[in-house]
Parts: C-alpha cells; sequence; structure tokens
C-alpha cells in the first residue's frame, strides 16, 4: 500500500433542511485499496458518495485527491479527475456494441466518423485491464447481468478512473457471478486502483476489502483494517444490536394445508409438487437461475401454468393473473420492487391503497379522506419513513419502498404470501423491522414462501426448505435438520 492516500476527506459536513447529513467526515482510500464503506439507510453513505461523484458540494471540511486539494463542482468534473461513481442500476444502451458501450458519450471519432480502428483499439485494452474475453462488436444486451456489471467498470477505466466507487454492484448478481466481480475487483486493486465497495451483504465485506469504515447518523463510527472485525463487531457497531437479535423467529402454530402443487409446470419449471400450510413459513433455495423467481410467478398467474394443477384451500384452482391471485388471497412481492411492484412516480398513499380501491370506494367514488387514513395507519404500522403519504415512492430508500409493498400486502389480509427476496439491497435495521412484519403475517395464520440468496434468512426464519435445480425441486428439507452446506449440496448438483 502506498503511503500516501489517493483520496482524503477531512472535517466534510452537509446538511439538508432539517438534517445534518455528514458530520466532520474523516475518510481515506489508498493505491491498491479495496476499502468497505458499511452502514444503514441514512447513515450517510449515500451522501458521501454523492460528494465525490460531484453531485453535492460539502458545506465544510476538504477534498484532497492524489495529492492535492480540490472541490468536485459537478459529475464531469470528478469524472475528469478519475473518480467514478458506478451504481447497481446499470447505464448501458443494450441495443449498442460492447465497444460502444465502454466509450458511450466519448467514442472516438475522425473527420466526422467513428474512428472503429481506434475504438476497437481502446476497447481491447480496456478488456486485457479487466481480463475479459468479449466479441467488441455484440451487443451488450445479450450478455449476462454479471458481464454488463464488468462492462460498466471498463466504462470508468475508458475514462481514466483511479478511484471506483461501486454501490450494491452484487445485489442482482448469484454466488458464482458474484466471484467473478470479486476476482476483477482484486486484478484492478493490483494495478493500483482504489476502490471504495458498498454492500449491504455484509459477509462480502470481509471477502473482498482490505479496511472497513462503517458509519452511523452521518459520522465515522469506526474504521479498522478487515482481518481486525468480526461479523457480530460489524454489526453491534454499525445498529448498535447483537447479531442474534437479527433473526426474530416466533413459534407458530401450523394449521390446514391452503396450497399444495401437484406436478406443476410449464417451460420454466417442472414437475413441481409442494405444500404450505398456514402458519407455515417454507423457504426457497438454490442458485441464481434455478427457477425459484418462476415458481413464485407460476403460482400467482404471472406465468401460465401448461400442465399439473394448484389447489387452494383443497379445491383445484386455476390463476391467470396476479389480480386474480389475489381475489382467491394470493399476495405477490416480486423481486423487483421498482419494475414490478410499485408506481415510483406516484405517492405513497397511492401506492399502499392500490390494491383495495375496491373496498374503500362508496358508491364507486373513492373518498381522499378514506385512502389518506388508510395510508397514514399503514405508515404508522410499518414504521415508513417518509415526509408526507404525499411523497413520491421515487425519493424513498430502497427499504421504505419495501416497506410499502408489504403494507400494500397487509391491507389484503392474504392467506399466502410468496415473498421473492424480500430483504435484497436492504440495510440490517430495516430488515429486521421486515422479519418482524413477516413473522407477524405467520401469527396471523398466513401462508409463506419465501425465496432467498440469504442463506441466514433462510435458516433463521423458515420452518421447512425446499431446494430448486434447474426449475426442478431437487429436495425438501426441515430447516431444523439441515445447514448451509446440505443445501448448497443440493444446489449445486453435489448430492
Amino acid at each position: 500500500m502506498s503511503a500516501d492516500p489517493m483520496l482524503q476527506l477531512k472535517n466534510v459536513s452537509k446538511s439538508f433542511p432539517g438534517v445534518k447529513a455528514l458530520k466532520n467526515v474523516d475518510f481515506s482510500v489508498y493505491p491498491n485499496e479495496i476499502v468497505g464503506l458499511s452502514g444503514e439507510n441514512g447513515a450517510g453513505k449515500s451522501t458521501l458518495i454523492k460528494i465525490l461523484g460531484g453531485v453535492y458540494q460539502p458545506d465544510e471540511g476538504t477534498i484532497e485527491f492524489c495529492g492535492e486539494q480540490t472541490k468536485i463542482p459537478n459529475t464531469n468534473a470528478a469524472i475528469n479527475m478519475g473518480i467514478s461513481v458506478i451504481y447497481q442500476e446499470l447505464s448501458l444502451v443494450p441495443e449498442l456494441s460492447v465497444a460502444e458501450n465502454l466509450f458511450l458519450g466519448a467514442v472516438p471519432q475522425h473527420a466526422g466518423k467513428i474512428d472503429y480502428k481506434t475504438l476497437f483499439r481502446k476497447s481491447q485494452a480496456i478488456l486485457d485491464i479487466l481480463g475479459l474475453e468479449l466479441d467488441l462488436k455484440g451487443k451488450v444486451g445479450e450478455l449476462s447481468i454479471s458481464t454488463q456489471q464488468l462492462v460498466e467498470i471498463g466504462k470508468a477505466l475508458a475514462r481514466d478512473a483511479k478511484l471506483l466507487i461501486m454501490d450494491e454492484p452484487t445485489s442482482s448478481l448469484g454466488r458464482e457471478d458474484v466471484e467473478k466481480l470479486f476476482d476483477t475487483m482484486r486484478n484492478l486493486k493490483a494495478k493500483g486502483y482504489g476502490i471504495i465497495f458498498i454492500t449491504h451483504r455484509m459477509e462480502e465485506l470481509f471477502q473482498v476489502t482490505d479496511r472497513i469504515t462503517v458509519m452511523r447518523d452521518g459520522e465515522i463510527a469506526e474504521t479498522r483494517a478487515t482481518s481486525e472485525w468480526n461479523m457480530d463487531d460489524l454489526v453491534f457497531s454499525m445498529v448498535n444490536r447483537k447479531i442474534e437479535q437479527f433473526y426474530p423467529k416466533r413459534t407458530v402454530e401450523i394449521g390446514a394445508e391452503v396450497l399444495a402443487a401437484e406436478g406443476l409446470g410449464n417451460k420454466l419449471i417442472h414437475d413441481i409438487h409442494l405444500k404450505l400450510h398456514s402458519g407455515e413459513i417454507v423457504g426457497v433455495a438454490g442458485l441464481v437461475g434455478s427457477g425459484r423467481s418462476d415458481l413464485l410467478k407460476t403460482i400467482c398467474g404471472a406465468y401460465p401454468v401448461r400442465y399439473g394443477r394448484l389447489l387452494v384451500d383443497g379445491k383445484p384452482c386455476k390463476i391467470r393473473s396476479p389480480r386474480e391471485a389475489l381475489k382467491k388471497g394470493i399476495a405477490f412481492v416480486p423481486e423487483n420492487r421498482k419494475e414490478e411492484g410499485l408506481v415510483l412516480e406516484s405517492t405513497v398513499k397511492e401506492n399502499i391503497v392500490l390494491s383495495v380501491l375496491d373496498r374503500l370506494a362508496h358508491g364507486g367514488v373513492v373518498r381522499n379522506a378514506k385512502i389518506d387514513r388508510c395510508a397514514d395507519c399503514a405508515i404508522d404500522d410499518f414504521k415508513i419513513k417518509t415526509p408526507s403519504c404525499c411523497q413520491k415512492v421515487v425519493k424513498l430508500s430502497g427499504g421504505n419502498q419495501q416497506k410499502i409493498i408489504l403494507s400494500r400486502v397487509a391491507e389484503t389480509e392474504p392467506e399466502i404470501l410468496l415473498l421473492d427476496e424480500p430483504t435484497r439491497g436492504i440495510d440490517i435495521g430495516t430488515k429486521v423491522e421486515i422479519y418482524n412484519k413477516i413473522m407477524d403475517f405467520a401469527e396471523k395464520g398466513t401462508a409463506i414462501l419465501l425465496v432467498s440468496s440469504d442463506m441466514a434468512e433462510i435458516l433463521e426464519l423458515t420452518d421447512r426448505v425446499y431446494v430448486m435445480k434447474e426449475g426442478r425441486i431437487v429436495a425438501e428439507l426441515e430447516t431444523r435438520n439441515t445447514d448451509s452446506k446440505e443445501i448448497m449440496d443440493y444446489s449445486t448438483g453435489g448430492k
């Protein structure tokens, strides 16, 4: 590690109306180093990133980059300086080639035309740094999500970035793809780049970082070498809560069978047999692409059933759409909350009551007073942090957006609840709140089918686990009698 930091922040503060977002922050990154930045939503991580990316200006304090004190007045200045922020939402153009995406907005030109010879030469140099073998002329949209993530990193390198800020880059990646990304990060570190890595999957911080900085309430709570942290210390530093308090599993009486699949199948899932009882939480485990989400979408009618049948309360049931599923007491919380679960430009209250407008209507008219009462109760019950029920959902954090979806589901009083990655991309404190709400549903007798890539969620919250591989259920396990190794063995075909 270099003796001098690449980036050094001293006493940096930032305020917004009514909120002190950053308070006297001291933070540094060295060349050849990966620094993990951890903390709950609202801890100050996003504000810090936006200051480094030129979106916000600090009210106080200084920024030194590559040995010189500097200001970062806008995003272009940050990029020109060598600071690149890579967000979890990729900014690629699917119909353009790999090379054109790498140099998007800065394609080499000659005599008013694209200089393809130079473009391909420079693009190949970027791929060599990344250790990638790709068809430079191939469309980015035809690549896997994990490879697109690496192309996004390549875009930063194409602009001569020295410091890479990676915000939740693993949130939509499976285990093997995460390892590929980590290999690339280690490669870049060895070549002298500095990297700030943000993730809500805390175990990843231990896999790839050199130091971990924890933020809490806009301040730096603690920075240590990764080797000096353990999971208990890290969690306690973030939320002042011990790790054993995370998974509030309660003893719930398991009732009658409410859902059954008998030989269910289509192009995505095959010969599915499962049962679900009231009050029961059943996990669905497996690698990304194993068919877990496809199973939930088939049950709720988003995908058609080609053969086999579903039974609800012991009676054969044909479900052709999620709306039909809801009428039969089956509610679905999708993995992709922004695209499939919310109307982002609508308000909090509009999203909360979306599924129960019929119930709130009188004579075909829905009165605002009823909507407001319903929304205000949900906001209180789910502890949704919002200035008001009239706030646009797009302006809220991921955790609060997820609470809005769950509150809307709660209004429908479902008999069966299908949850697809309900805590993906959510900070640890909000996760605990959502776990408690899941247990509340179970205590009321709701049967829950839970898809999760977080093995701890599966092992700590469920009663049984179905393991999927290549669209099929390959094992049914009692949670108390299994462990992560056995589940992974079935997931990968080792058993």
